[in-house]
């Protein structure tokens, strides 16, 4: 019985990621969802960090790192 070969699938990695961003206002430092739905202010001063749009967000804030 001739042995049939597995074809190998690749993966997609994923397009959105989680960063840290920096409020511009009083330096705090918060973990946000790139791809966010929701707006996303600062938890310490209330500033906006994140402005949504139909796909990706507009990251108001310095992004200080990428995670994963």
């Amino acid at each position: 019985m001739p042995r049939i070969k597995k074809k190998r699938i690749l993966v997609p990695k994923p397009r959105s990621r989680f960063v840290v961003v920096v409020c511009p206002n009083c330096g705090y430092k918060q973990i946000v969802f790139d791809h966010a739905t929701f707006p996303v202010t600062c938890s310490s001063c209330g500033t906006r960090l994140v402005k949504t749009t139909g796909g990706k967000a507009k990251i108001l804030g310095a992004i200080e790192r990428v995670l994963g």
